[in-house]
């Protein structure tokens, strides 16, 4: 008899009722929050989850932050904290866009590579 095990990593999306606010890119964005975790599989089936880790991406400009563990687990438990700047760690500085077509560009760019304005 063999048995077949595994860890995967996983993703899941938490509900967050959080309230649409204008966010440090200057936009409307509301707050997705979202869970990263390991999971210990047999048979492809998870057993249990471990390594979690808490992150918000505003849908304005896709920052990505790491959420404070303890506000994460509230949001888990299907409470809706109020999340603080203090409670947000940045994690990524999310995708600019070309001010003249909207296109997503790099930080690094100097010119759009869609409509060849200057950035």
């Amino acid at each position: 008899m063999f048995f077949i095990m595994g860890i995967n990593q996983g993703r899941d999306s938490l509900e967050y009722n959080g309230a649409l606010e204008v966010h440090d890119c200057g936009k409307y964005g509301r707050k997705e929050v979202f869970v990263v975790y390991n999971s210990l599989s047999l048979f492809f089936i998870p057993l249990f989850k471990f390594g979690k880790k808490y992150y918000v991406k505003y849908n304005c400009c896709d920052k990505i932050y790491q959420l404070k563990e303890d506000v994460g687990k509230e949001v888990e438990r299907g409470e809706d904290p109020f999340i603080t700047e203090d409670d947000l760690t940045l994690i990524s500085q999310g995708r600019e866009f070309c001010s003249n077509c909207g296109y997503p560009i790099e930080r690094n760019f100097d010119f759009c590579p869609k409509c060849g304005e200057k950035l």
